[in-house]
């Protein structure tokens, strides 16, 4: 029997332990994640947890509606069992009738067949590192080789550098083309980078440059046998010199044979998927779904169609 769940109802220890044993387990769907980026989240459960779909909620003009967090892929369906069209179809008529409007991502294991939802192709990229280091390395594209071994020269990585560095070069640097992005996200990334760090999971990640000025940043979230690529950004110079290919490899490095995948983090953008492309990683599509019953009248107001 699915169920839906409020925030205060579910039970965090047994959804937790599904996410630990799901099928398709991912950092992004824990309760201690899902606290911290939308802290009235609910969500459908099957039975004694052997599956859940959580769901990010919130409210306009008094409507209640599902949305997808910054900082997050995908929610959707995690279960401790095969996941099939059926399972995914039952889950998704049992949302409640209350959230008019939904616009969220599903897990790439998820394939829905109903026919009222909207559906959008996403991808991400992720690099298969269970393997020796040297093949891994020796796979990448020549470019990117060659930009690893020149910053090797002349840039020094160091680890454990605090989050407020992480967000603050995140935010002067990529954030400028971000518009969507306001103080209250950064505030959520910040949170999420301590938290992470508190269950050490996280990996946080700089490089500097000959005068031992930070240049570049980025954090990692270390789950699921999964090094997911959370966010990170370098300055001019640390673009200019290679610095985001000498974090990625040391980190791939390091991880080479203790974990299955290294995860890029996305991205369907085109220019981020060029750069993640030259590691030579395994491209994953994923889908937004999207229903619309809004009265006509909110649609227009609204501009949501």
């Amino acid at each position: 029997m699915i169920q839906f769940l409020q925030h205060n109802e579910i039970n965090k220890a047994k959804w937790d332990e599904c996410i630990d044993n799901a099928v398709n387990g991912i950092a992004y769907v824990y309760s201690w994640y899902l606290d911290v980026v939308c802290s009235n989240w609910c969500a459908l459960v099957l039975d004694d947890y052997q599956a859940v779909f959580p769901m990010a909620i919130n409210k306009k003009m008094n409507i209640s509606y599902i949305y997808q967090p910054f900082f997050t892929r995908y929610y959707g369906l995690y279960s401790k069992n095969e996941i099939d069209t059926v399972i995914v179809n039952q889950f998704f008529d049992a949302i409640p009738k209350q959230f008019k409007y939904i616009e969220f991502n599903i897990h790439e294991s998820n394939v829905p067949g109903n026919t009222d939802l909207q559906l959008k192709e996403r991808s991400y990229q992720a690099l298969d590192i269970n393997k020796p280091y040297e093949d891994i390395f020796n796979n990448f594209k020549y470019d990117a080789r060659r930009t690893i071994k020149n910053a090797e020269k002349k840039l020094r990585i160091i680890e454990n550098i605090e989050a407020e560095n992480i967000v603050n070069l995140f935010r002067t640097n990529k954030g400028k083309q971000l518009k969507d992005i306001k103080d209250k996200d950064y505030d959520s990334l910040l949170n999420i980078i301590k938290t992470v760090n508190s269950r050490n999971c996280g990996i946080s990640v700089g490089v500097l440059n000959e005068k031992d000025e930070l240049i570049s940043a980025a954090f990692f979230i270390k789950s699921n046998r999964r090094i997911i690529f959370l966010k990170g950004s370098a300055n001019a110079e640390g673009k200019e010199n290679g610095a985001m290919y000498l974090t990625i490899n040391h980190i791939v490095k390091n991880n080479a044979g203790l974990a299955d995948l290294f995860d890029f983090g996305g991205s369907s953008l085109e220019g981020i998927a060029s750069f993640n492309h030259k590691f030579r990683p395994k491209n994953y599509v994923y889908l937004q779904v999207k229903k619309n019953n809004l009265p006509f009248i909110i649609k227009l107001i609204s501009n949501k169609t």
